[in-house]
């Protein structure tokens, strides 16, 4: 009789206990018959052994109070205050989760700020007239611009007001022609608001498509209304900064509208100052003379500006009723 060998299937003798081939061995019977009976001894060791810890449970009373302990039944004011606890802690998590995801929701908007304050403070400490650095810089001090200074001129315009009108309450009183019409409690803060706004940021919008057109006439690469307000308003970071204080003595007023007054007239100054800047620096491939072909836009934007002061002027005159307070303190 012959046998394989589990191992490399090589046919051996069936009395051989080891194969010749890979030195596969055989258990024997009594072998088996020993692990087997380990095993056995193996597993009454273990049952005993649980037994034995079950028995110890059960006689030592310490472990039967922790069991009854344990097992005891809760009140319902226990049961109450556990699920208020409960339901606290859940709410301090849905709280902590939320303001988690009002962070991450600001954080765009958080880093967006700083870096417009980061490229604020470098053009303000190094402009460049005729280059664009920045995506939305010069849309934003375009709008921040145009929004103080409305402000500060409305400010001007209510000061200047109350002060007409106060002039007016005296002459009436000091010779006596009774009760006078002139109310300057009536005069808001900021009169007018949004016709400078309007004025202002239709100034500043002419301002950028003049030098648009211009930019298109002389066949600029790229030339586009985006560029061309980038090239104007970037350099310009400087007039936040006057914006702010010009503001602020508006607001404080008594001395300080004088130096108000002088920051708004900074304003137009260094507004037609960049816009004169990039007209002068633009590239010129056709080689057109530089002082004739320059004079065009600034001529434009001149002649523009003065139409939309004068009108911007007439509704002031007309809503604020001086021309009629001049005529009645000389008809006095």
């Amino acid at each position: 009789m012959m046998k394989k060998c589990p191992n490399c299937q090589t046919e051996v003798e069936e009395e051989a206990l080891v194969c010749p081939q890979c030195g596969y061995q055989w258990e024997t019977n009594a072998e088996k018959v020993e692990q087997v009976v380990s095993e056995e001894v193996v597993s009454e060791e273990k049952t005993q052994s649980v037994q034995q810890a079950a028995n110890e449970e059960v006689s030592n009373p310490e472990n039967e109070d922790k069991a009854q302990t344990t097992v005891a039944p809760q009140t319902p004011e226990e049961s109450e205050e556990e699920t208020n606890n409960q339901s606290s802690e859940n709410s301090k998590k849905v709280l902590d989760f939320e303001k988690l995801d009002d962070f991450e929701a600001l954080k765009p908007h958080i880093n967006q700020a700083k870096n417009y304050f980061e490229e604020l403070k470098a053009t303000i400490l190094h402009p460049t007239i005729g280059e664009i650095k920045y995506k939305t810089l010069g849309i934003i001090n375009f709008i921040v611009i145009g929004l103080l200074f409305s402000l500060t001129f409305s400010r001007l315009l209510g000061v200047m007001l109350k002060g007409i009108y106060g002039a007016m309450n005296q002459f009436t009183n000091m010779f006596g022609f009774g009760q006078s019409s002139y109310g300057s409690s009536s005069i808001s803060a900021f009169p007018m608001f949004w016709l400078f706004l309007l004025a202002i940021f239709l100034t500043q919008i002419i301002l950028v498509l003049v030098y648009w057109i211009f930019e298109i006439i002389m066949q600029k690469e790229g030339a586009s209304f985006k560029n061309a307000l980038d090239q104007i308003f970037e350099p310009l970071s400087v007039l936040v900064v006057v914006g702010i204080v010009a503001f602020v003595f508006a607001l404080l007023g008594s001395v300080f509208l004088k130096l108000a007054l002088i920051l708004c007239v900074l304003y137009l100054l260094i507004l037609r100052y960049s816009f004169d800047g990039n007209i002068w620096l633009i590239a010129n491939p056709k080689g057109f003379n530089r002082f004739y072909i320059t004079m065009i836009p600034v001529a434009l934007y001149s002649v523009v500006s003065y139409f939309v002061f004068k009108i911007v002027l007439g509704v002031l005159i007309e809503n604020s009723n001086i021309l009629g307070i001049i005529e009645n303190m000389l008809r006095f």
